[in-house]
């Protein structure tokens, strides 16, 4: 990447940029840094939307590249808590059918929307769900799905939406499902939420061999261990 072009992104001078694009109307904005990050993943992780909309103007093709990492400028967004410019990147997405760029997931298995429930942006987490809802089957390197992290987090809302589809994972980390983290911190909602629709959860042993009513009575936790009994175990 050009040393120019690496400063603009970075301050987020837009002026620089068109001033550059004057003199230049062929310059090179798919310049990438050692790291494989071109000037939208840059402008991404310090949040500088004016200067991500003039590049996008010249050049869309960076919407979709992905950097050494396997990020995409959408995920680098969400990672580094610039919301606004997360919900403009993915209304771009949306409005040019980039199913796949939404999906991506990076080197670790994460997608945006692991990314989101992770650090609590749980309405931009609802719009990823709204919007691509494949999201919601992608498990990452270390098998956690978005539900159970939802779960792990206590976000009701976020775990209610991922529950309308049939289609969402449950899985978790060490064979574990959303049923037992549900137990672990005794959400009730959720927990008689899943025990209605998927009541077989309750009998999954993870990989020390327990399954979550086992966990409910190791914690002695009556109510969690009442609500469980109310349904067919």
């Amino acid at each position: 990447m050009d040393t120019w072009l690496l400063k603009a992104a970075v301050s987020g001078d837009s002026n620089e940029l068109k001033k550059m694009v004057s003199q230049d109307p062929n310059v090179n904005l798919l310049g990438t840094t050692p790291q494989g990050s071109t000037c939208l993943h840059i402008s991404s992780i310090f949040g500088h939307e004016e200067f991500f909309k003039e590049v996008l103007a010249r050049n869309e093709s960076l919407l979709s590249r992905v950097n050494s990492y396997g990020e995409t400028p959408l995920i680098v967004s969400v990672k580094s808590g610039h919301i606004s410019l997360a919900t403009t990147l993915l209304e771009k997405y949306k409005e040019r059918k980039l199913s796949e760029v939404i999906l991506n997931s990076d080197i670790n298995g994460d997608t945006a929307l692991h990314h989101a429930i992770r650090h609590g942006h749980k309405n931009l987490a609802l719009q990823l769900i709204k919007t691509e809802p494949n999201l919601s089957q992608r498990v990452n390197n270390y098998n956690e799905s978005p539900m159970y992290i939802a779960v792990m987090r206590g976000f009701v809302d976020v775990f209610k939406q991922l529950w309308e589809s049939d289609r969402s994972s449950h899985k978790g980390p060490y064979d574990d499902n959303a049923l037992h983290a549900a137990v672990r911190n005794a959400n009730i909602e959720i927990i008689e939420a899943i025990m209605k629709k998927r009541p077989e959860l309750a009998k999954e042993k993870n990989k020390s061999g327990h399954t979550p009513i086992q966990y409910a009575v190791d914690r002695n936790q009556t109510s969690v261990i009442s609500k469980m009994l109310q349904h067919d175990l």
